[in-house]
């Protein structure tokens, strides 16, 4: 397969997969991969919705309970516990395809 992209795309690509130290063949394999997931959870649009509603409820609580989560992280001495806690919140809030595969576990729990 020859897949035909500008010059800045591969720039782009070049950095990243220098960035990811992967190949290219592997960063495009995941990209590949990535979206038939998102593919697919956007398929069953009326299940994804309310994993997504369940989700932003979930997240809702969080905010809620905010101190009660900022005090329990302050009061953990543990940076690698503070560390994954947040960069879970701050990757599950930015990253689409975090929700996606969160959508999978969430679909197999409720079938």
């Amino acid at each position: 397969m020859h897949l035909q992209f500008t010059e800045e795309e591969k720039r782009d690509i070049e950095s990243l997969v220098k960035q990811l130290n992967v190949s290219k063949e592997t960063y495009v394999m995941n990209l590949h991969k990535k979206n038939e997931m998102t593919k697919e959870a956007l398929k069953d649009y009326e299940q994804f919705r309310m994993f997504v509603d369940d989700y932003h409820r979930m997240l809702d609580n969080l905010y809620d309970y905010n101190s009660a989560l900022k005090d329990m992280i302050e009061s953990n001495d543990d940076t690698k516990v503070v560390d994954a806690i947040l960069h879970f919140l701050d990757t599950t809030i930015k990253d689409p395809m975090a929700l996606t595969q969160l959508y999978g576990i969430y679909k197999k729990q409720n079938s």
